[in-house]
């Protein structure tokens, strides 16, 4: 692969979650009250052992600094969604954790966004199947490769 070639690639990466993004914020905010940005982070943190996530590693996986993160959680803690906890015993971070409320939207939120993106992937030919999976992994290596960065 070229270097234009991935360059084309990363810049049709970035239009592509633009496009989806502006489509999520648009249905999770008129049926759930949030953003796509706000579902990630809820997302996350659903995933997450207990509902509950390392700041730190929290701020990782969402591609953000600490004091970015501590300024997304703040309105998600002031409407009951998420709160920021003491660790466990002996661990010195601070946890994030999901609340009952944030779990009962979280629901509801999860049906929206798993249609939209089932609706996005329709228009795929079935036969790329391979290709698709072949693209997920791509993108869990620029992840990853994203977490070493941080």
């Amino acid at each position: 692969m070229s270097g234009a070639d991935a360059l084309e690639f990363c810049l049709t990466l970035a239009r592509a979650h633009a496009s989806l993004s502006q489509r999520l914020d648009e249905d999770l905010g008129a049926f759930h009250g949030l953003n796509f940005s706000d579902f990630t982070l809820l997302c996350q943190l659903m995933r997450a052992d207990r509902g509950r996530m390392p700041m730190e590693r929290l701020a990782r996986a969402l591609g953000l600094s600490m004091s970015a993160l501590v300024r997304r959680l703040a309105p998600l803690e002031k409407t009951g969604l998420v709160e920021r906890l003491a660790s466990p015993a002996g661990d010195p971070r601070r946890h994030a954790a999901l609340r009952s409320g944030g779990r009962q939207l979280m629901q509801g939120a999860l049906a929206t966004a798993k249609a939209h993106c089932l609706d996005a992937m329709q228009a795929t030919d079935p036969q790329r199947l391979h290709d698709i999976c072949t693209a997920r992994q791509i993108l869990l290596t620029l992840c990853a490769d994203n977490e070493a960065h941080a």
